[in-house]
């Protein structure tokens, strides 16, 4: 059984470690920005002739969109704007889609920004969810597995520490204290105003 544990603990390391390495450096990126100064994205715009029918408050518009004017991207907002028109976003770790639909529906103004690295490691950090295609399924699927590599990195190391060392007192003590913290931390942000 211990064997077993022990190569549990391993594999769920491996899973590990390419999700933390990248959410440590695009994080590094986001805490110390002044480091990494962010320049102003590249943007088009462009409007172009729009011939459909059907009602803009449909998914099935949205993806007319998507598949007409080559937009890449999750689908993030849909709003009716006061002037009639209506406001499509899509994003996508680096670049960014803002489509307006005139209120007769007979254009889209499609507007167009890409980032630099600073950006896109914003958007790669933020990224979450599923939809957006099958690569965004693909990146959300391995997020769920990485957060199982975790939960079991966790239980396995901890059967392992407890297994391999009869001094158990200050582990007892960083296991408390971290949990100690962790509810201190949710607690905070839960009822901090």
């Amino acid at each position: 059984m211990y064997q077993f544990i022990r190569r549990l603990h391993l594999f769920s390391a491996l899973v590990l470690l390419v999700f933390v390495v990248m959410y440590f450096a695009t994080g590094y990126i986001m805490i110390h920005e002044r480091w990494f100064p962010r320049g102003n994205p590249r943007t088009v715009t462009r409007t172009e002739p729009l011939r459909y029918t059907g009602d803009p408050a449909t998914t099935e518009f949205a993806r007319h969109l998507e598949a007409t004017f080559g937009v890449r991207g999750k689908l993030q907002t849909t709003r009716r704007q006061p002037d009639g028109s209506w406001k499509f976003e899509y994003v996508r770790p680096g670049m960014n889609h803002q489509l307006t639909v005139a209120a007769d529906g007979s254009h889209v103004a499609i507007k167009e920004s890409r980032f630099d690295t600073v950006g896109l490691a914003h958007g790669l950090h933020r990224l979450h969810g599923y939809g957006g295609g099958w690569l965004y399924r693909v990146w959300a699927a391995v997020y769920d597995l990485s957060s199982a590599a975790m939960i079991l990195f966790s239980l396995t190391g901890i059967y392992l520490w407890h297994q391999s060392t009869s001094a158990r007192t200050l582990g007892w003590v960083c296991l408390a204290g971290s949990f100690l913290f962790t509810g201190a931390m949710i607690a905070y942000f839960l009822f901090s105003r």
